[in-house]
């Protein structure tokens, strides 16, 4: 088994199958029966396989015979092979042989072509040098034409040459040709230029122009004209492409030499004198003949001496370089300076604008250009005068309004107003039916929108008197007046209201502020001897007067504007109506509205060098408002088409809008001043009293300040409302701080009370004296005194006080329930008696 295991592994590379054989044992003794079948199957495979040579004979035979022929075939290829490689390079050696003559044809061609080449240049540089020589023969024999097509023919055969030139020698021909073209060329121009200059020259020096008017011979022999004039040297400067120049430069010489020395007047008040004699035209004198007439006639004369001397070939493009410069220099130093500020030159004005129309046509007639510049300043000279016109109004309406503060007046405005006897005005307080409960229905206060209303019954306002926007007004400083024969001797009757000057603006004001006013009352009706006494007549006159302060600024916008409408009504006359400015008479009407607009832009920025600047804006603007209105209304129906109604709104309500910023800037001082009472709370602690006695002073100290600031300025009725305006502002805030409190001590409650009593002392600001002495007004002017007043005695009352005021008292009609209610539980401890009391003041007062 061992032996087959080891023959199978030898030679077909296999291991046992069976494990049994695998794991055998083999010992020493077993070697040589293995090597004994090993050579046993050595042995039979050589006789396989020499018995299968014995049978395979004939075929190797075979195949040996096969690989002979095999490789006699080899062989033979190979010779071939080297046969054709031999042919192959025979081939290569004809192919070389036959580029290397192909490559000396081709030379011989470019030979051939390139001396063709060079005769036909050799040829055309013979014609070009050929034309040149022709052109000087022809230049020099003054045959213009037959030189100037000689020089183009020139040029363009050297253009030519220059496309087929080639090699450095054909360079240097085109290079010689080149610099002999350009000299005849330059030496063409400059004879050209020295004939043009022998006639036409300018000396700048003389300040003079000469134009020639006979010929000069041409020099040398066979020449083609005899003579040579001016328009030969055209048509050869034209040939050349020299004429524009020559133009351009002559006309900068004429401009210098002649035109400037007119135009421009010099230091001392002089021009030059124009002087033209057969061929020359001058300009070295000086005059003082600096009218506008004598202008235009010496400008006619140097554009007549150009047309008559100069051909149209030359005026025409001259025209294009002299008409704008003489143009220009005419606008800036003559027309536009002339343009008439005063009725007076408008008749001289007119006549300067024919001038220039004539002008314009006289340099059309010659067929040159420029003269719309011209023409277009005379369509615009309406508009160009309207436009100067427009901004000297505006100038000097801004220099009223700098210029203008520094003189200030006292104005007085009367009304006069025609009333009803039933007129509560003409009524004592007893005879005006409900005035006790309704007295103050059209007080405005802007600042206590939110507040309760002021229904106290001291005084009746049955009649608006607006002139503070927003704010209260008063008529007590009104004169009042009536007609001898009504005249009344009740000192105690209380008047109508009477619009005040201030009541111009109520554009944007939602309500008008209402005051009392103190009117006389007629006396009633008694008997006499048994007789009923006559009845008093049904309307009585009532006269008011009110003072302020202006500047010198309304009267003078006034008086501008005047000036500005009677200037449109005469423009508009018959004595203007062929004038080219009548047109912008109706345009006038709107310089007005801009100079107003002028004033109200200008006058923030003026009157804020002025302390009072806001208030005396105020006053100017509304004084203006009224000017412009009246004067209006004096002018006749129907005539010219001044319109002033928008401006004068626009003005009341920039018054009004320079008082409300005046006043809210003010009251936002006083609410800073008071903020430094922070609440009055622990009022009676260092050093938080001491702050609130300091707000409470400083806010006073700061109304008598602006009492004494604004005075001069506004009228009495006008400075005690804003002032109670202000006053209400701080009267508010310490009601409403103090309301705000949730636990007022007896201490604090002194404390507070007087505190209150400190601001009252600022009632002798408003202290008036009437047919019964010295009254204290406080109350008309400050919608809420009369409840400070209150605040102040609550502070200091029991509850039996306060239930009295709250019943039979006035109290109820200053405050709510709730905030008397507050005030008690602030002040009072909780107890029955107060229970008691907020109920019997919730139940309703009196």
């Amino acid at each position: 088994m061992a032996a087959q295991a080891v023959l199978a592994y030898i030679s077909l590379n296999t291991y046992p199958d069976s494990e049994s054989i695998s794991a055998s044992s083999l010992a020493s003794t077993d070697l040589q029966s293995l090597l004994d079948t090993l050579r046993a199957e050595q042995e039979t495979t050589r006789t396989e396989i020499r018995s299968l040579s014995k049978s395979t004979a004939g075929d190797i035979d075979e195949w040996i015979t096969q690989a002979k022929t095999l490789q006699a075939d080899i062989l033979r290829s190979r010779e071939t092979a080297r046969q054709i490689v031999a042919d192959a390079e025979v081939g290569n050696a004809l192919q070389s042989n036959v580029e290397e003559q192909g490559r000396k044809v081709g030379l011989l061609e470019e030979e051939l072509q390139f001396n063709e080449t060079l005769t036909g240049t050799l040829e055309h540089i013979q014609y070009a040098n050929g034309l040149i020589d022709r052109t000087q023969e022809d230049a020099a024999r003054a045959d213009i034409p037959g030189a100037l097509q000689g020089l183009e023919d020139a040029e363009a055969s050297i253009l030519g040459l220059q496309a087929l030139a080639e090699g450095p020698q054909s360079s240097r021909a085109l290079e010689l040709l080149n610099q002999r073209m350009d000299e005849l060329r330059h030496s063409l121009i400059e004879t050209t230029t020295e004939f043009w200059n022998a006639f036409v020259s300018v000396n700048e020096e003389e300040r003079s122009m000469l134009v020639s008017g006979r010929g000069y011979k041409a020099p040398g022999e066979n020449i083609a004209v005899s003579e040579l004039n001016l328009d030969h040297i055209l048509v050869a400067a034209r040939g050349l492409g020299l004429l524009p120049s020559l133009v351009q430069k002559l006309a900068k010489d004429i401009e210098q030499s002649t035109l400037k020395q007119r135009l421009v007047v010099d230091e001392d008040e002089l021009v030059a004198t124009i002087t033209i004699s057969k061929h020359t035209m001058s300009a070295n004198g000086k005059n003082g003949d600096i009218t506008v007439s004598s202008l235009f006639d010496d400008l006619n004369d140097i554009l007549d001496f150009l047309a008559t001397h100069l051909p149209d070939a030359v005026t025409v493009p001259l025209s294009d370089f002299l008409v704008p410069a003489m143009t220009k220099l005419l606008e800036d130093e003559w027309l536009d300076a002339a343009i008439p500020l005063n009725m007076a030159e408008i008749a001289q004005f007119t006549s300067i604008v024919e001038d220039t129309e004539e002008l314009a046509e006289r340099i059309e007639g010659y067929g040159w250009n420029g003269a719309g510049t011209l023409r277009q300043w005379v369509e615009n000279a309406p508009r160009t005068w309207l436009t100067k016109r427009r901004e000297a109004v505006l100038g000097h309406a801004r220099n009223l309004v700098f210029a203008g503060l520094s003189e200030r007046t006292a104005v007085e405005r009367v009304e006069t107003r025609v009333l009803s006897r039933d007129d509560p005005a003409l009524q004592g307080p007893g005879d005006a039916t409900g005035s006790e409960d309704a007295w103050d229905e059209a007080w405005d206060d802007s600042e206590d929108k939110a507040g309760p209303a002021d229904n106290s019954p001291r005084i009746q306002k049955d009649v608006q008197l607006g002139g503070i926007p927003d704010d209260d007004d008063d008529t007590s400083a009104w004169d009042v007046e009536e007609d001898a024969d009504e005249k009344s001797e009740d000192p105690d009757a209380n008047g109508d209201e009477e619009d005040a000057w201030g009541a111009w603006d109520d554009e944007d004001a939602t309500s008008k502020p209402a005051s009392p006013v103190v009117a006389r009352k007629e006396p009633a009706s008694t008997r006499t001897n048994g007789t009923q006494a006559a009845a008093p007549p049904a309307e009585q006159e009532m006269t008011l007067r009110e003072t302020f302060t202006v500047s010198a600024i309304p009267d003078g916008i006034l008086q501008l504007l005047q000036q500005i409408i009677s200037e449109a009504e005469t423009l508009a006359g018959p004595d203007y109506s062929t004038s080219p400015l009548a047109v912008a008479s109706q345009a006038l009407y709107t310089l007005p509205t801009l100079a107003l607009a002028i004033y109200r832009a200008t006058a923030p920025t003026a009157y804020a060098k002025v302390d009072v600047g806001n208030m005396l804006i105020y006053n100017d603007s509304l004084r203006l408002a009224e000017l412009l209105r009246v004067w209006q209304d004096s002018r006749p129906q129907g005539v010219g088409r001044l319109r002033l109604d928008n401006d004068t709104v626009a003005l009341e309500t920039f018054a009004k809008r320079a008082y409300s910023s005046e006043m809210e800037s003010q009251r936002t001082i006083f609410r800073d001043i008071l903020d430094g009472a922070q609440g009055f709370g622990n009022c009676t602690v260092p050093p938080f009293k001491q702050e609130c006695e300091s707000a409470i002073d400083g806010a006073v100290a700061r109304l008598r300040d602006v009492h004494k600031m604004w005075k001069p300025i506004l009228s009495q009725g006008a400075l005690l409302q804003s002032l109670g305006s202000l006053l209400s502002t701080i009267t508010t805030k310490i009601i409403s701080e103090i309301e705000d409190l949730g636990d007022i001590s007896e201490a604090d409650s002194h404390q507070l009370h007087a505190l209150c009593t400190r601001v009252t002392s600022i009632t002798d600001v408003f202290t008036q004296s009437g047919g019964e002495g010295e009254q204290d007004m406080t109350f008309v002017y400050c919608a809420t005194w009369l409840k400070f007043q209150y605040l102040a005695e609550v502070l200091e009352s029991s509850l039996a006080d306060i239930k009295w005021m709250w019943r039979e008292g006035e109290l109820s009609l200053e405050f709510d329930a709730d905030e008397v209610v507050e005030l008690v539980e602030a002040l009072f401890a909780e107890s029955e008696l107060r229970r008691q009391a907020v109920r019997e003041i919730r139940a309703g007062g009196r």
